[in-house]
């Protein structure tokens, strides 16, 4: 009773001293929704934190990378960790697999985050900002709420190719704000993609920034970055001259000399589409990038596939092959054993990527591939393959028609992005079977066994979490 006495007693001296108005006030110890909507600076900052959202570790700031090139067939993980993928690249996720309820839980809140500031946005008058940046804000969270989706999809729904109506995840395009609001239902991976390009309207995307030159911010969404999600969701449904459509208007951009230039600072280069920042701050808030899954206090435990990856296909491998930089040998061994893109081990402010300009063009060249223009097909992977192979190149990509040009397509794509996670998503969308390197030889070449076909749902799916299953009674 002292104690509170004393606390008491302080407070009315305080509010002595302030005079008769202290009580009057509203001091600024908490911040209300109201309070944000009146200022433009907490409106800023609230969009940022929808940003933030989305770039958890365990969403877009690192995770979705090392997901799926561990259901990719590019990198073997060697550790027997559910904490480092383990179960991701065995196929077998559970409900209460390790990484599997962080996932979801990131990517649902980074939806809910841009469905609570759209709403606010779309319904309020008098705010203070120009109609211009609600408008913008308003994209943005749109594109956030359907990146979120996207890669949700992935993992939770058998293939649109495979199936446009398999069940995939719940879908709220409404904030959840409060007990009773977690009812919904599973919608198909079809119904998922057809609401994207939907909600990504030509009216949407315009009032997002274009690219314009040294102004342009590669880590907000933009212009480029929401075509770069479009052509990917035509692609998955086979709508090939949409994805042209959407992958010619991103303009404004090229290649850098080298791809090493997109995983050194400054990262803002005239190829960053769009990228996940970092900073020495989040660093020490417990963040974590591709760099922390690769390596280990007890070695590397997503190695190179050096018995079937694309590293031991002679043309992906070249001597004069710039990307052959990424390759590590074990300085035990003697022999190549993981690949580095992200190598800051200790500081880790690397930036993550999710869209580069190198993906718009091979996106361009298996689209036109696919509705017979092999010539503007085969020019597009040359731009990319000369990049990195600018001479002693074995293969003459410009000369190939047919199955030879497919081929070639697909395998740049391998060595173009491995280690950024896109391997695993092509994989999916084409659905195709998941394969490991076996043990066994035949021929003298190693063998591949399926470890995931597109029927079996149980293997080539997550399970959706259980506790996602305890509250909403709809996701069944």
């Amino acid at each position: 009773m002292k104690t509170k006495y004393i606390l008491l007693l302080g407070i009315t001296l305080i509010a002595s001293s302030c005079g008769e108005d202290f009580l009057d006030k509203n001091p600024k110890l908490s911040v209300t929704e109201y309070d944000i909507y009146t200022s433009e600076k907490l409106i800023d900052a609230t969009m940022n934190g929808v940003f933030s959202r989305f770039k958890n570790s365990s969403f877009g700031g690192g995770n979705i990378s090392v997901i799926f090139d561990n259901r990719g067939d590019d990198l073997v993980n060697t550790g027997n960790n559910t904490l480092a993928h383990s179960d991701t690249y065995n196929f077998t996720v559970a409900q209460n697999s390790a990484m599997n309820p962080g996932f979801f839980q990131a990517g649902y809140q980074a939806i809910n985050a841009a469905n609570t500031l759209k709403e606010n946005l779309e319904q309020r008058d008098n705010l203070p900002i120009s109609e211009a940046k609600r408008q913008q804000y308003i994209a943005n969270a749109l594109f956030i709420r359907d990146i979120s989706w996207y890669y949700l999809a992935q993992v939770y729904s058998q293939p649109y190719a495979f199936d446009p109506n398999s069940k995939a995840i719940p879908i709220h395009t409404e904030a959840v704000t409060g007990p009773g609001f977690n009812d919904a239902p599973l919608w198909t991976i079809g119904q998922i993609y057809d609401q994207i390009i939907t909600d990504l309207s030509s009216n949407v995307i315009s009032a997002l920034p274009n690219n314009t030159g040294a102004s342009f911010d590669p880590t907000i969404p933009s212009q480029a970055a929401a075509h770069m999600l479009l052509q990917r969701i035509y692609m998955a449904k086979g709508q090939w001259q949409e994805a042209i459509r959407e992958g010619e208007q991103v303009t404004g951009f090229s290649l850098s000399s080298s791809v090493r230039e997109m995983f050194d600072a400054p990262y803002h280069t005239a190829e960053n589409i769009y990228s996940m920042p970092f900073t020495n701050t989040e660093r020490g808030a417990g963040q974590r990038h591709p760099a922390s899954y690769i390596a280990s206090e007890v070695g590397y435990i997503d190695t190179l596939n050096t018995r079937t990856g694309i590293i031991t296909i002679p043309e992906y491998h070249l001597a004069t092959d710039s990307r052959t930089q990424f390759i590590k040998v074990d300085p035990a061994t003697g022999r190549e054993t993981w690949y580095e893109k992200y190598d800051e081990y200790t500081v880790m402010v690397e930036w993550v990527h999710i869209f580069r300009y190198a993906e718009t063009l091979l996106n361009l060249s298996e689209s036109y591939f696919n509705v017979g223009n092999y010539q503007k097909a085969a020019a597009l992977l040359d731009q990319v393959r000369r990049r990195s192979i600018p001479v002693g190149d074995i293969l003459d990509v410009t000369s190939l028609t047919g199955d030879a040009l497919k081929t070639a397509i697909y395998n740049e794509r391998r060595a173009e992005f491995l280690g950024e996670g896109l391997r695993g998503l092509d994989i999916s969308r084409r659905a195709e079977d998941f394969v490991h390197p076996a043990a066994t030889t035949t021929a003298g070449k190693w063998d591949t066994v399926v470890v995931a076909t597109p029927s079996d749902r149980t293997t080539y799916c997550w399970a959706l979490p259980s506790y996602e299953i305890l509250v909403n009674p709809s996701a069944q």
